[in-house]
């Protein structure tokens, strides 16, 4: 099993969240220059707007990026196309079913990382060809599930053989180590993010 940095490409095994709105261009290259790996998150936009993003963080980041998809957005299809155009090298998921598109992703080399709430769902994605999980507690912003991070991480671990990614209520050092002593190879993150200079949000309260 490779570890989230060989995996990714980054110098450390930290992903941030895909945050509707909030998870730009700008906010994605920090993270990726910073030694994570920095999602564009696509949300209910268009896929004109991802391709503006994708060439945006370009101009700002030589360092590995990736996009989260919304599936249950109207635009997902064209998105997910356009991904593979962009030769995007990681693509993470929510909010709906990965597997239609897993293959068509897999086949170009993007590395898949679906967002899951359940042991169940992971086993289904790993089946599908999925690189790594994204094991999601209740904590997150973005919630998908009904488990606790701490609750769930063990329970997908044992599950699956690839890596598990744990996010959810996940802000300190305290809450990495945790996670990662429950068998978790990577976390992510989206809430505590939104206090960095980056962030669209912090440009919102100072305006």
């Amino acid at each position: 099993m490779k570890n989230i940095n060989e995996l990714l490409g980054t110098k450390y095994p930290i992903i941030q969240g895909g945050m509707a709105n909030i998870a730009t261009a700008e906010l994605a290259a920090a993270v990726s220059n910073a030694g994570g790996l920095g999602l564009i998150g696509a949300g209910g936009n268009d896929a004109l707007w991802v391709k503006n993003e994708i060439d945006r963080i370009r101009t700002l980041t030589d360092k590995p990026f990736g996009v989260n998809i919304m599936l249950m957005s109207p635009y997902a299809p064209e998105i997910a196309q356009l991904l593979i155009d962009e030769k995007v090298k990681v693509i993470t998921t929510g909010a709906g079913n990965p597997v239609p598109y897993m293959s068509a992703w897999k086949k170009t080399g993007i590395i898949v990382i679906p967002v899951i709430p359940t042991a169940r769902l992971a086993m289904r994605v790993e089946q599908a060809g999925a690189d790594a999980i994204i094991a999601e507690g209740m904590e997150a912003g973005g919630h998908i599930g009904k488990l606790t991070t701490m609750a769930m991480i063990p329970q997908i671990v044992d599950a699956v053989k690839i890596p598990v990614i744990a996010a959810g209520g996940i802000a300190d050092q305290r809450g990495v180590l945790a996670a990662f002593a429950l068998g978790a190879k990577g976390i992510q993150v989206g809430t505590v993010l939104l206090a960095i200079k980056e962030c669209l949000f912090m440009k919102i309260i100072k305006s």
